[in-house]
């Protein structure tokens, strides 16, 4: 279990929503945020990629929280907004047999 005084940075996470029909029956959709909870992140050393004959800067991190009935909800569909970055979900994980903490593994420079 994480001591309480690891997780000092806020979380917001966001899901995508589907908003208005406009009059041509295009539907607008955007993130709305979700919840906020504290967390601790540990981010990787940053890779620059190639795509395209452009330089892409990429970002990986994991992200841990407390398990609970909001945080258990959150999918690979959602994103994370922390440091300055929307952060992609690419999957999450139980690491401990209690249930008591969900680790994120994030990715940033992505499509989210």
């Amino acid at each position: 279990m994480a001591r309480a005084g690891m997780l000092r940075e806020k979380a917001t996470f966001e899901r995508l929503t589907e908003g208005a029909i406009d009059d041509y029956g295009n539907v607008y959709s955007g993130w709305a945020q979700i919840g906020t909870r504290m967390s601790e992140m540990r981010e990787t050393t940053g890779k620059e990629k190639i795509r395209g004959g452009a330089l892409a800067d990429v970002g990986s991190a994991t992200l841990r929280v407390r398990s609970d009935s909001f945080t258990q909800t959150i999918t690979a569909a959602d994103r994370v907004l922390m440091r300055g970055y929307k952060w992609a979900i690419k999957h999450a994980i139980q690491i401990d047999a209690k249930d008591t903490m969900l680790e994120f593994s994030l990715e940033r420079g992505v499509a989210t």
